[in-house]
């Protein structure tokens, strides 16, 4: 049994006013609840841990799967850094395909996130 947790960085040649509105929009387009926010931090969470118990992880979409997202954001020359943080937010280990249907998950959110970013 292991937790569920996906981290990488990578830097956009964007300012970081535009980077951080562009996150907010893209967290607000998944529906993700911003926890909390401040000009280098953006804290958040998605998913109903009722629903993962009533019908169990097997079952449930991994949308609905309780996550929490730390995004921490540094102003470069050059433009942004970006720092992401994921981890499952279920409270317990997770077994081997519990986190696969996570991790899965992860990706293809931080792939969209890339691309939401590269948008003009």
């Amino acid at each position: 049994m292991t937790n569920a947790i996906l981290s990488t960085s990578w830097v956009v040649e964007k300012d970081k006013n535009n980077v951080y509105d562009k996150i907010l929009h893209y967290m607000e387009k998944h529906s993700m609840v911003v926890v909390e926010k401040n000009q280098r931090t953006i804290s958040a969470k998605q998913g109903a841990p009722l629903i993962t118990r009533l019908f169990g992880t097997f079952l449930t979409p991994a949308i609905y799967l309780p996550k929490r997202i730390i995004i921490e954001l540094e102003e470069l020359e050059m433009g942004t850094k970006i720092n992401v943080n994921m981890r499952e937010d279920i409270g317990l280990s997770v077994n081997t395909n519990l986190e696969y249907k996570y991790k899965n998950f992860f990706s293809v959110w931080l792939n969209n996130l890339k691309n939401h970013l590269t948008e003009p």
